[in-house]
């Protein structure tokens, strides 16, 4: 009879655990637009498993990859609802509801990657600064992290670039942002706004010349079929957030939530580590794909672009971001 009763019982333990009854007590969604392997999956796939071990299993969260929670845009809109948990994006998109993110569009706004590491450190001013920002405006979600995940180069399918004057007359793909049509005009080129999305098809066409992308993106979006100069302007390092839900933030019990922006905070710092080998592992690569990449001398691009700093920042509302950013580079 006791071998009866502990067979029943070990069958409804194993019934029970199979009926999902141990499930997570918090199933969370993380989005993100690209596919791994990337910076950004990278990250989140260890943010994901860093916070279900520290919390026990408690707390799951599950990356959706490629987009499929939807775009950038309309991810941050469903996080500020809290139908999403976090997301894992480009500062870029990011700045259509926190305009402070614009600052990090500003092209060389950092001299080298120490100045840039120094400005994402969690203990930052300037990411202190940004996190009581969009807290204070209570814009539905709350900045968690920063990091950096490649950087930003130049494309064309017309000529070589090796200096500010190779630019000049080429018709270029630019983002929507008044920022990035007049920092490019101001090198030369002729913007053209459109969707990410539409930039192979254009340069097929020759409704551009020209783009700029991370390394990254140029080699995952097969542009080296389209697009054989590629030039290390290295205008910008790409800035991502990790940013997660008011909502989902305020739900979580104070000692899961201090794990989770823990765990963020690991992962900007695995999105940027993960950029610097993830440019140098596509770089390898281009010579073979028969594209010709150049070395510029980046100080005559610097020169042109750095004075338009303030007025931008002004225009777009955001100089104490860039004051604090100056004030960390000086360090």
């Amino acid at each position: 009879m006791k071998k009866l009763l502990a067979t029943l019982a070990a069958t409804t333990v194993l019934s029970v655990a199979a009926s999902g009854a141990f499930a997570a007590k918090y199933e969370l969604r993380l989005s993100t637009v690209v596919n791994d392997p990337h910076p950004w999956t990278e990250a989140a796939f260890q943010m994901a498993k860093e916070v279900e071990e520290k919390t026990k299993g408690e707390v799951k969260i599950t990356v959706f990859e490629g987009g499929s929670l939807g775009s950038d845009a309309a991810a941050i809109d469903q996080m500020r609802m809290g139908s999403v948990d976090f997301v894992v994006g480009g500062t870029t998109n990011a700045a259509r509801v926190a305009p402070e993110f614009g600052v990090f569009s500003l092209s060389y706004l950092f001299e080298n990657m120490d100045q840039f590491k120094r400005a994402m450190d969690p203990a930052s001013p300037v990411v202190k600064q940004l996190k009581e920002t969009i807290s204070d405006r209570g814009m539905g979600f709350e900045l968690l992290a920063l990091g950096g995940g490649g950087t930003r180069t130049f494309s064309n399918n017309r000529r070589p670039i090796n200096s500010v004057e190779d630019i000049k007359g080429l018709k270029m793909r630019v983002p929507g942002a008044k920022a990035d049509a007049l920092m490019w005009s101001e090198l030369g080129a002729l913007p053209t706004s459109m969707p990410f999305t539409e930039v192979y098809s254009a340069i097929q066409t020759g409704v551009v010349d020209s783009f700029e992308s991370t390394i990254s993106s140029f080699s995952s979006s097969k542009f080296y079929e389209v697009a054989k100069y590629h030039a290390l302007t290295n205008h910008q390092i790409m800035t991502t957030h990790i940013s997660g839900s008011s909502a989902t933030m305020n739900r979580l019990p104070d000692e899961y939530a201090a794990i989770v922006r823990e765990a963020a905070n690991n992962a900007g710092k695995v999105i940027t580590e993960a950029g610097e080998r993830f440019d140098a592992e596509v770089l390898a690569t281009l010579p073979s794909k028969g594209v010709t990449v150049t070395t510029v001398d980046t100080a005559p691009f610097a020169a042109k672009l750095v004075s338009l700093h303030e007025e931008i920042a002004e225009d777009a509302g955001y100089p104490e971001i860039l004051a604090l950013i100056r004030e960390s580079n000086a360090k």
